[in-house]
């Protein structure tokens, strides 16, 4: 099956997911976003006890701290920008997947296993569901890389389990030079000045 067969029978599917009961639907709701809940509760707990204990002015100023230097330390820093960046992938691909109907036919997306960062940006491993392929979201990468605000998307399917896919979001090029260094040649020809000079 060829790339434009795959892209129409992505436009066949049904746009929205399966009715499912309210209840259910609020749980899973609430256990795919545990991990942000657990996020915003815990510094506000933390707070709490700590203001119980010291007040709440003392409490303040301490967090106040704590977040500085969470910021200001060049490894904490990079690892709370990782963390982020792990909960925006996981949002913006699941986002990504419904969009663009890399569903099964009853509208469920892709199963997501794990996420973890990587040194250039994050790695998520899928299990796929019946009615989508790898070759469907490779065929698509270039529209989960604007959903994900990535430089590029990776689809690699498991040699031996095809519905085993990973995905990697490409963040950042660590061989990318952060500042370009002129060469002396080239400031002597863009300054008009003789190439035959000697260099110092």
């Amino acid at each position: 099956m060829n790339r434009d067969l795959r892209a129409l029978g992505r436009e066949l599917r049904p746009a929205n997911p399966s009715a499912t009961q309210p209840i259910l639907a609020a749980l899973w709701w609430l256990a795919r976003h545990i991990p942000e809940a657990l996020s915003i509760l815990s510094p506000a707990a933390a707070w709490h006890w700590t203001a119980e204990h010291i007040g709440s002015r003392w409490a303040t100023v301490l967090l106040v701290v704590l977040v500085a230097l969470l910021l200001a330390v060049p490894w904490t820093r990079r690892a709370v920008t990782a963390l982020v960046l792990v909960r925006v992938t996981r949002h913006r691909l699941r986002t990504g997947l419904v969009e663009l109907r890399l569903t099964a036919h009853s509208g469920k997306p892709p199963v997501k296993l794990f996420i973890r960062p990587t040194s250039v940006g994050e790695r998520v491993w899928l299990w796929l569901r019946a009615g989508v392929s790898a070759e469907d979201l490779a065929d698509a990468s270039e529209h989960l890389r604007a959903a994900c605000w990535a430089r590029d998307i990776r689809v690699t399917r498991n040699p031996r389990w095809s519905q085993l896919v990973t995905v990697d979001v490409i963040r950042r090029d660590p061989l990318a030079a952060r500042r370009i260094v002129q060469h002396p040649l080239a400031l002597r020809v863009i300054h008009g000045t003789e190439t035959h000079a000697p260099i110092p």
